[in-house]
C-alpha cells in the first residue's frame, strides 16, 4: 500500500496568495534531505561551471 503524505502551505506575495501542495511518497528511495542535498550540489556545480567559463574567457 503506497500512501503519500501531503502538506499545504500558503504564501502571500503582494496581493496574491499562493496555495502550494507538497506531496512526498514514503516508498520513494530518497528522503527530503537527500533530494535537497542533490539539488544544492547540482546548483553549485552549475554556478562554478559558469564562473570558470568566464575566467577562461578573461584569460584569453
Amino acid at each position: 500500500m503506497n500512501e503519500t503524505t501531503a502538506t499545504v502551505s500558503e504564501y502571500k506575495i503582494g496581493h496574491t496568495t499562493y496555495m502550494v501542495k507538497t506531496t512526498f511518497n514514503p516508498a520513494f528511495r530518497e528522503n527530503l534531505s537527500d533530494i535537497l542535498k542533490r539539488l544544492i550540489i547540482r546548483d553549485c556545480e552549475d554556478f562554478l561551471g559558469e564562473s570558470r567559463q568566464e575566467q577562461d574567457k578573461q584569460a584569453v
